[in-house]
């Protein structure tokens, strides 16, 4: 089967209103320095579904909520250092019609626009999801861990919510039980984060790839839960959520055979993985 070709953002920027399926165009910051950070593009656009891929930066943050928080829960902390590597984050949430594109179905509760974000899936429907998409694809997708959802989200910030700590002020950049009017809305109709992520808050709550772990105090290097359990972590809340279940250190799990229509996921892919397609191209 023929793969999917790299292409650049750079080349794909007056495509990209049409290939993002609702995504407006990610507005980046500037990454950190280093030699891998100067040769990788700060986005790309996946041909197989249209998906437009941000490049997350290395770096550390401080994982979890502090003790007074409000709305924290007990499984927030302890907060603790993590450094995460280089990787790629799709920039919205996937859509229905990305979904239909390598699925040839959709599930979803809520219909209508095709830019809605697809929900009422499991996280065993995710594995298929991807597992269709990387034999079409010329790269490995997965979902992102736990601790590298986190770090996107928070793109450098250290509040309940990437925009600050006012319940209010979330109103600009997330769908959730305040504004959403009871539905999910198209993806990328909110404001970004610093990172040009758009519904990191509310829309649907997103699937992440590996299984609960207990936080320690001890700084950690791109931790990963377990696998092998029976439930899955999702993030990021809900527009059926209030305010308080979408801050940035929530975590939330349902059972991984589970779908409902609070749910979705987004793509992640490792830097070495683009970093290959580019060799490939420049040949």
């Amino acid at each position: 089967m023929k793969r999917g070709i790299y292409v650049p953002f750079s080349l794909c920027a007056a495509a990209l209103f049409t290939l993002c399926a609702g995504c407006a165009a990610p507005r980046i910051t500037k990454p950190a320095t280093g030699s891998n950070q100067k040769q990788l593009p700060a986005s790309f656009v996946e041909p197989v579904t249209g998906a437009v891929f941000v490049r997350i930066p290395a770096g550390s943050f401080m994982m979890g909520s502090a003790e007074d928080e409000e709305g924290r829960d007990p499984d927030e902390g302890p907060r603790h250092s993590v450094s995460i590597s280089e990787f790629y984050l799709s920039a919205c949430e996937v859509t229905q019609d990305q979904w239909d594109q390598v699925m040839g179905h959709t599930p979803s509760h809520f219909r209508g626009s095709r830019r809605l974000p697809v929900e009422n899936i499991s996280w065993n429907d995710t594995r298929e999801f991807l597992k269709k998409l990387n034999r079409k694809s010329a790269v490995i997708f997965r979902l992102p861990t736990e601790a590298e959802w986190e770090y996107a989200c928070r793109a450098g910030t250290d509040t309940p919510f990437f925009c600050g700590s006012d319940n209010r002020s979330l109103v600009e950049y997330a769908w959730f039980s305040l504004n959403a009017g009871g539905e999910t809305h198209p993806v990328g109709t909110r404001l970004p984060n610093a990172w040009g992520l758009y519904d990191m808050h509310g829309n649907v709550s997103e699937w992440v790839g590996d299984g609960r772990r207990g936080y320690l105090s001890r700084p950690v290097s791109d931790p990963r839960g377990p696998e092998g359990s029976t439930h899955a972590i999702h993030r990021g809340g809900a527009w059926l959520y209030p305010a308080r279940l979408c801050r940035s250190a929530n975590r939330m799990s349902y059972a991984k055979d589970m779908g409902t229509h609070i749910i979705g996921f987004r793509l992640a892919v490792d830097a070495a993985q683009v970093a290959g397609l580019k060799e490939e191209a420049a040949r």
